[in-house]
Order: structure tokens, then C-alpha cells, then sequence
């Protein structure tokens, strides 16, 4: 579909002019508007210009929303179509397609958010609007609900290009960016509506840009400094997870996919962003404590010894003594230790039961076996999703938590994911080394936790939470 992304940008500039000319038709420009038109463009042209595209993870940090707000009622539709139309002379890096098209979105959010604005009793000139009640009935509250129209006309707009270039459906695209980006425009609502009464309430006219902008520009320094740090946090992460699968060839790609998966499942269950961040990190280093176990253990081809087996049992508390003086990784290291739990209590390395088992540890567990199985290995295909998931929920309640399978399977529902075919020759330098992650090693090791570390006093089965006192 993306030879139609072209046509696609043509049709969204043709309705900015229409939805412009309908403006114009509603509340026409005059004299008075001049100053404030030209101020609010080169306002325009300056937040484009200084857009943020990388702050943080998936965030991206611009104040044009703000200005096409407050140009609502400082110029009306038309003349937020006109402010919109100006960024198409920001000084970026976009391409011209790219250019045109966001400028003639943020024309047409411009001219939707004035429109609505009026039909919701917005007052036409704010000058002659004055005490408090009229201000916030006839223009804060129309503003408001200008702001949501705003929104909702950038998440409609952007869903088409998404679609159309990169196949995502349109109404999972519109809800993440509603979910994401809502509580912002919240915030851009309310200083939107502090701009238009300095400027005009407020008598301070075009100064007032200084005042709104000095502070957001504090904001966006503060913001970029995060950024900044999240980054180097991901590449933190992307050293440390290459190492393990430099040591491991079979996991090849499996830590980034399973935090993909952790992002999936933490949608579904409606976990904030602070602590999809932070199970995001757990997934991406889960199986650290690899780098501590003997390479001929993990590769080793054929049956598996008893001892390789508690060796390889080690690896949660390796891999936290490894990275628990790493202050970002604080709220991960219950997840990366019990990562390996189980349901029923056979789990390792502390035998947790049930809830008693970390929410985090709980997903990465569901995580961890999903991609297993759908990850080709030198002695079987890859499974199918669907085989897959028929093989977790087979195990929900005794391995894994039914809940979190219910969460992935909910969340392969707005995903495709496709089964993963390691290369040939990697597979054969690999070899048929033990896949610790696949569900039946889970029961292997339960197995000979129950054989070998049996205690009377219990329900008859020790977890091989003693695996680290054995393994030489």
C-alpha cells in the first residue's frame, strides 16, 4: 500500500484547504487579526523547527499543538489553517513528502479544532469576552473541547499514513496514540487557554509568547536530558544483552523479543508507562546471569547432565548479583530472579507459589516460553502462534500464570507476530545445545528438583532454590 502514501498526502492537504475555506465562511480574518496571525506563525515555524523527535522511548516533543490551540481563538479556523500551514518553512532534517504532509495536518487540525471551537459557543473575539465565569464558559471550555477534536483529528490523520505505510490497523494505531499522547493535549488544553488570556484578558499581546514559550523551553531542556539518559540506558542494555547472546548462540535475538513481548502483554493488562520501562528492562536482561555459567553447559549437545542442569538453575541470582548496584535497574531485580517460577511452587530459584511470584517474573515467564516455542531450533520447526498459545494455555495454572497467557493472547490479538527461523548457520554452529527456556526443560527441572532434592518435611518437593550451594 505504500505507493498510495503520495495520494494519501494530496488528499490531506485538499481537505485542509476546504476545511480553511469552511474557517473563513464561519469567522473571516480582519485588521485586528494581522499582529497576532504573524506572531502565532513564526511561533508555528519555530516549535517545528525545534521538534523533539527522540525524547525518551517512542515520545516526541513538539509545542505546535499548543500555538494551533491558543490560535483558535486568538484568529479563528481560518487563521489556525494558516498557522498550521506555516510550518511547512520549519528549518528540520524531514523529507519534502514528509514536510508537506505534516504541514497539511497540522492545517487541517487547525482548522477542526476553530470549527469546533465556534460550534461549541467559543466567542468569536476574545476582547469582547470579559469576568471570569464568560471567560472559562465561552472560551475555556470551547477551547477544551477544541483541544479534544485536536486529538482526535491528528490520531485519525496519522493512523491513515501508518496504515498505509507500514500496514498497522487503523484502530489499534488510533488507541495507542490516544492512550499515549491523550493526557498530554490535556496539558496543552490548559496552557493553550493561559496564552489566549495573557494575550488578550490579560493585555499582554505578543509578549505573552514569551512568557508561554520561556518556560516550555525549560521543559523541553529537562526532557532532552531524559531522552539522553534513556538512551544510554538502552544501549546499557543492548551491551549487556549481546554479550549473553554472544555466549549463547540459540538466544540470538531472543532478549529484545521478549521485551517486545513484556511491551505486548503490559498494554494488555494496562500497566503504566513507569512500569512497562521497568519490566521493558527485566525482559531485555532476564538471562544475564548466563555470562556466569560455564559456555560448555549452555551448549552442550545431547543429553543434559544433572549437574549442567543445576548449573544452569543458577543463572536468576548470577545475573542479579550481576546488575544490582545498576540504579535503574532496581524495580527489575525481583523479576530477573523469579523469572523462573512457577505456578505450582516447582519453580526455581526460591519455589514462590501462585501470587507469591512477582507480576513482572510472571510475565517475562510467559514471555520466555512464547518465544521459545515460536523460535526454530536445529531438532524442530518453529510453532505457530496458534500452537504456541495452544501449548501455554495448556499450562496455565501449573507453569504459568492463566492470567498473563490471557494478557498475550489479548495482545497477539493487535500484534502480528511472526515465528522466528534462525539462520542455518547459526543453528549449526549452535548446534542442538539445551534450551532452558523451552516449557518441557521447565519440567525437566522441576523433575529433578523433586527426585533429588526431596524433603520429607514439605509436600514432598524442594525447589533447586539450593542450586547455587551445589553447583561447583
Amino acid at each position: 500500500l505504500s505507493h498510495a502514501v503520495p495520494f494519501y498526502v494530496v488528499a490531506v492537504s485538499i481537505s485542509a484547504v476546504a476545511l480553511a475555506a469552511g474557517g473563513w465562511w464561519m469567522r473571516p480574518l480582519n485588521g485586528d487579526d494581522v499582529v497576532a496571525l504573524v506572531v502565532l506563525c513564526l511561533m508555528g515555524i519555530f516549535s517545528e523547527s525545534v521538534r523533539e523527535n527522540n525524547v525518551g522511548r517512542k515520545a516526541t516533543l513538539s509545542f505546535t499543538s499548543i500555538v494551533l490551540l491558543s490560535s483558535v481563538a486568538l484568529v479563528g479556523p481560518f487563521g489556525a489553517a494558516v498557522v498550521g500551514a506555516s510550518t511547512l518553512l520549519a528549518v528540520n532534517k524531514d523529507r519534502p513528502q514528509v514536510r508537506v504532509f505534516n504541514s497539511g495536518m497540522a492545517s487541517a487540525i487547525g482548522a477542526v479544532g476553530g470549527i469546533v471551537y465556534l460550534l461549541a459557543g467559543g466567542a468569536t473575539h476574545v476582547s469582547q469576552v470579559v469576568f471570569t465565569g464568560p471567560l472559562l464558559l465561552h472560551v475555556g471550555l470551547p477551547l477544551m473541547v477544541a483541544d479534544i477534536a485536536q486529538a482526535l483529528s491528528n490520531a485519525v490523520i496519522l493512523s491513515g499514513i501508518v496504515r498505509l505505510a507500514q500496514g498497522t490497523p487503523i484502530r489499534r494505531f488510533i488507541l495507542g496514540v490516544l492512550g499515549t499522547s491523550g493526557p498530554t493535549y490535556v496539558g496543552y488544553g490548559i496552557i493553550g487557554f493561559l496564552f489566549v488570556i495573557l494575550w488578550v484578558p490579560g493585555e499582554v499581546g505578543p509578549v505573552s509568547a514569551l512568557l508561554i514559550m520561556s518556560p516550555l523551553f525549560v521543559a523541553r531542556w529537562a526532557f532532552v536530558q531524559y531522552g539522553d539518559e534513556q538512551r544510554a540506558h538502552a544501549r546499557t542494555l543492548s551491551a549487556l544483552a549481546t554479550a549473553v547472546e554472544t555466549k549463547d548462540l540459540y538466544t540470538r535475538g531472543h532478549s529484545e523479543r521478549v521485551a517486545v513481548l513484556c511491551d505486548l502483554m503490559a498494554g494488555s493488562l494496562g500497566l503504566s508507562q513507569q512500569e512497562t520501562e521497568t519490566l521493558r528492562f527485566a525482559g531485555m536482561l532476564h538471562d544475564i546471569g548466563k555470562l556466569a555459567i560455564p559456555t560448555r553447559a549452555l551448549r552442550r549437545a545431547g543429553e543434559i547432565s544433572d549437574d549442567d542442569l543445576v548449573r544452569i538453575a543458577t543463572h536468576p541470582e548470577r545475573g542479579v548479583e550481576m546488575v544490582r548496584d545498576i540504579d535503574f535497574l532496581e524495580g527489575s531485580i525481583e523479576a530477573i530472579r523469579h523469572h523462573h517460577e512457577r505456578m505450582d511452587g516447582r519453580g526455581y530459584p526460591a519455589g514462590l507459589r501462585g501470587e507469591e511470584i512477582p507480576l513482572f517474573a510472571r510475565i517475562i515467564a510467559v514471555a520466555d516460553a512464547f518465544d521459545s516455542l515460536t523460535t526454530s531450533r536445529t531438532h524442530r520447526d518453529a510453532h505457530t502462534v496458534g500452537e504456541a498459545t495452544a501449548a501455554l494455555r495448556r499450562r496455565a495454572g501449573t507453569h504459568l500464570d492463566p492470567s498473563i497467557v490471557d494478557a498475550l493472547e489479548r495482545g497477539l490479538v493487535r500484534q502480528v507476530w511472526e515465528p522466528t527461523q534462525l539462520e542455518p548457520r547459526l543453528m549449526a554452529t549452535a548446534g542442538r545445545a539445551f534450551d532452558h527456556d523451552d516449557p518441557n526443560a521447565s519440567d525437566l527441572m522441576a523433575g529433578l528438583a523433586s527426585s533429588e532434592l526431596a524433603d520429607p518435611e514439605s509436600d514432598g518437593f524442594v525447589p533447586l532454590r539450593v542450586a547455587r550451594e551445589t553447583a561447583p
